[in-house]
């Protein structure tokens, strides 16, 4: 893509620039296509040639922002001719930004926190309309441990020791 830029020449302390038609991706300091004129900057003179640069506006080169507003200034019209404004934000109006934005995280924060408060009494209700397999499972469990323990108190088995010190335990808890 073309690019209309500014281009330094001049001394050390006294620059002046060409205003040349180069490739986007080119180096400042590169070959260029064509120099369409000159600004210098301490004087604040700009020399154009208003037929060249209109041509290559529109084969679809592009202005800096630089050459922007000097075009405008020479009164050239073209849509491709656009300048960015770059306003300064204030120390107030920062804080104030900032102020919303974390107004907005927070508000952000307290609906994910309501969302997984509603989940979470979701999945307790769906629990507690199925406690009964639940229970069920548990009667199993504990008849199964029941009767495991009355067939190993049965004589001709031995019942381990780790097993009577378990069953101590629990009595003890109970």
């Amino acid at each position: 893509m073309l690019s209309i830029r500014l281009r330094r020449t001049g001394k050390k302390g006294q620059p002046t620039y060409r205003i040349v038609v180069t490739d986007e991706r080119a180096s400042i300091y590169g070959k260029y296509i064509e120099m369409l004129g000159t600004f210098n900057p301490q004087t604040k003179t700009v020399v154009l040639s208003n037929e060249r640069t209109l041509v290559w506006l529109k084969n679809g080169a592009k202005p800096s922002n630089t050459v922007a507003k000097l075009l405008q200034k020479q009164k050239l019209g073209h849509p491709s001719i656009v300048v960015k404004k770059y306003k300064a934000v204030s120390k107030t109006e920062l804080e104030t930004q900032k102020a919303a934005e974390e107004k907005e995280k927070a508000e952000e924060a307290a609906k994910k926190e309501a969302a997984k408060a509603t989940f979470e009494q979701q999945v307790e209700a769906e629990k507690a309309a199925a406690p009964k397999e639940d229970k069920l499972k548990e009667m199993a469990e504990e008849s199964i441990k029941e009767e495991k323990a009355e067939e190993e108190a049965k004589p001709g088995k031995e019942v381990p020791i780790e097993d009577k010190v378990e069953e101590k335990a629990k009595e003890k808890k109970s």
